[in-house]
């Protein structure tokens, strides 16, 4: 048996990886640029970053075994051993508070009783699933949902939180916390390379260079315009080119500071500015070095403004953290975040039918429609690779429940 694989990505990898284990000798990447993808480690200055936060986690501990086959893993820059990123509620960096939300929060806020009298009508054990933003005031409030989450939501997704599914919230449980621990005491932290990661997983298979993509019915394959085959075909493309996506511009910026610039790794700012959070990568990395190498994310859709990007982030640099921009650039991409809405989650429910009645298995984030982390990738490879007869016996239905179990867990 012979697989293609769509995209090199953390899912496309992991895939590869997971498919040797299962037998599969003959395996074949198709990536476009380089593997890894928007997870691949880059350098300036000896201070690494990717495209974005990329800490890594889980709380598996089949998958941590693998993450540790390929990496070092170093732990986060706190006494705890946790990640703790802040958020600014007044733009400035004056008293930034805690991210996730915790009790020390509500206690900084202009009104804080009325905060702790709506935390008294939360409904933590049947938590309002109409949409998005019932999700999130059923479990921690008006006055903290409106503080914090509203109009970071409204930048990072272009559309009101009552028009959100709240599909993501049943694996990501959001509540009001006594410590802000990110990721809950899972196993995490940042390798300050991931690209061994990348090679390790994709060793023995053949990489291509090319333009891969898949018809709408899945009854198509091409690489660069060209029909390809394969008894096994695995696709990380985006599940339909009608699903909703946003796209990011980051900009990165380096300035000169032996001090920490930022309060945290990873900085949002919900109320403030046209960029969602400032990423601090020589603080998520306790790199030596005086230059600091910041990133500023920029969601869009329709039309990325570079221009009005940076002018944004240079005044910013000049007025807040009060440093001179050294250098700067950008790195731009396209369909980054799945939009969860009724209307996507409704179509791709009908795209995974027509999968089924295919050779093609999506997986990976665009392959499900649905934000998910590395350790999620290699979790849907792990099912993929333990379900190869079912997926591969012509029966929808039969792998039609396979590509439901990708969902089931998202995070």
């Amino acid at each position: 048996m012979n697989a293609l694989i769509l995209g090199g990505g953390p899912a496309g990898c992991a895939a590869a990886y997971e498919l040797r284990a299962a037998g599969v000798v003959e395996i074949t990447i198709a990536e476009r640029e380089a593997l890894g993808g928007c997870a691949r480690t880059q350098r300036y200055e000896g201070i690494p970053y990717e495209f974005g936060p990329q800490v890594m986690y889980t709380d598996e501990e089949p998958l941590r075994e693998v993450f540790e086959r390929f990496l070092r893993q170093t732990p986060p820059p706190t006494d705890d051993g946790e990640y703790h990123p802040k958020v600014s509620i007044d733009g400035t960096l004056d008293d930034p508070h805690d991210f996730p939300i915790t009790v020390a929060n509500v206690l900084k806020l202009p009104d804080p009783a009325r905060a702790i009298y709506e935390l008294y009508q939360v409904n933590l054990e049947k938590p309002d699933y109409t949409s998005f933003e019932s999700y999130i005031i059923s479990r921690i409030g008006r006055t903290l949902y409106e503080t914090y989450v509203r109009n970071y939501n409204l930048k990072q997704w272009k559309i009101p939180p009552s028009e959100m599914d709240a599909e993501w919230a049943r694996f990501r449980t959001l509540t009001l916390r006594e410590r802000p621990d990110m990721f809950r005491g899972r196993w995490q932290g940042h390798p300050g390379d991931y690209n061994p990661l990348w090679e390790g997983l994709a060793a023995g298979a053949r990489v291509v260079r090319g333009e891969a993509a898949v018809s709408a019915d899945f009854q198509r394959v091409s690489v660069d315009g060209d029909p390809v085959e394969a008894d096994l075909i695995v696709s990380t493309l985006p599940l339909s080119a009608d699903l909703e996506f946003i796209n990011t511009c980051i900009l990165y910026v380096v300035v000169r500071s032996e001090a920490e610039v930022m309060p945290s790794y990873a900085t949002s700012f919900p109320n403030h500015y046209g960029f969602v959070r400032v990423m601090d990568y020589r603080q998520q990395y306790r790199v030596d070095s005086e230059l600091a190498l910041l990133d500023f994310e920029f969601p869009w859709v329709g039309v990325c403004e570079e221009q009005k990007y940076r002018e944004e982030a240079e005044w910013f640099c000049r007025n807040v953290l009060r440093r001179e921009i050294l250098e700067s650039w950008v790195w731009n991409k396209e369909r980054v975040y799945p939009v969860a809405t009724r209307k996507n989650l409704a179509r791709v429910e009908a795209q995974l039918e027509r999968a089924a009645a295919s050779r093609v298995i999506p997986i990976g984030r665009a392959g499900v429609h649905a934000y998910c982390s590395k350790d999620t990738c290699l979790r849907m490879a792990k099912i993929v690779a333990s379900n190869l007869d079912a997926v591969r016996s012509g029966d929808p239905a039969r792998k039609l429940a396979v590509l439901r179990t990708l969902r089931e867990k998202l995070n």
